[in-house]
């Protein structure tokens, strides 16, 4: 089996130990030779990036996601996606911001370091791809290790990926989330955490990508009103929305209190 690169990363970030959890902007340079191979891709504006993480210690098979905080559990590698693994292939999906130059690709959400060599580039299709409906492992404790800003962009990115911009009504969503999350303790995704919206379309959305709740999963519900609603574990946080300032950067930074009023109930 032979793999050659079709490409570099040139990133800001040289040390895996700089990369936040998030990743970078970067721009992947893809060799003259495979430059016949981009066209049609500006009709994707996702990507699925595939790289050799070529600094990797392929001798391990159990390690922990030191990236969140270093006395999490340990897994196996084949449960998390830390570098370390056996074959060390990256496997990401990427934002495509741009193209220079017909073989210059300007992506988002980048989280390799400068010089990873490129293995190959496939179009991200969302009826494939996107299983919305997926579940996985408990990350209540993973979050309480992360530090508030991390743990913000981490719900930015899941409710961008499903609403496809960062807008107010998302960035309201974000703050919601987070004063749900410290109520109650947990990761929204639980099977356990409902959800009732309200009528704004930008957040409902956001809140849908954050928590994972459908109807068909029977977590989501829908009032109407300017009222957001999490239930469970015995009690419920009612969020009156009481203003949505027009810039985004505003909203993020506003204390909650001008933001929304929550009334926490037991069941």
């Amino acid at each position: 089996m032979e793999l050659f690169p079709i490409g570099l990363v040139h990133s800001s970030i040289c040390s895996r130990s700089d990369m936040p959890v998030q990743g970078v902007c970067a721009e992947i340079e893809v060799f003259p030779g495979y430059a016949g191979a981009l066209s049609g891709i500006e009709e994707s504006s996702h990507l699925i990036l595939i790289c050799w993480l070529h600094e990797a210690d392929r001798r391990v098979l159990k390690a922990v996601a030191r990236k969140v905080s270093g006395d999490l559990p340990e897994k196996g590698v084949f449960s998390l996606r830390s570098p370390v693994r056996p074959n060390p292939l990256s496997v990401s999906v990427v934002r495509l911001c741009g193209v220079r130059e017909g073989r210059f690709l300007l992506l988002a959400n980048v989280d390799l370091i400068d010089g990873t060599p490129v293995i190959d580039l496939k179009p991200y299709q969302i009826g494939w791809d996107c299983v919305f409906s997926a579940t996985g492992h408990d990350r209540t404790e993973k979050i309480r290790k992360m530090s508030p800003g991390e743990y913000r962009e981490g719900l930015i990115r899941e409710a961008v990926n499903y609403h496809g911009e960062l807008c107010p009504g998302v960035a309201l969503a974000v703050r919601v989330a987070e004063a749900a999350t410290r109520i109650f303790g947990c990761d929204l995704r639980l099977p356990q955490v409902s959800v009732t919206l309200g009528a704004d379309p930008c957040i409902a959305d956001a809140l849908i990508g954050i928590t994972g709740a459908s109807p068909g999963n029977r977590r989501l519900g829908c009032s109407g009103t300017n009222r957001y609603v999490f239930a469970g574990s015995g009690k419920e946080a009612v969020f009156c929305l009481l203003s949505m300032p027009e810039s985004i950067e505003a909203i993020l930074a506003e204390g909650e209190a001008s933001l929304f009023d929550c009334e926490i109930h037991s069941r």
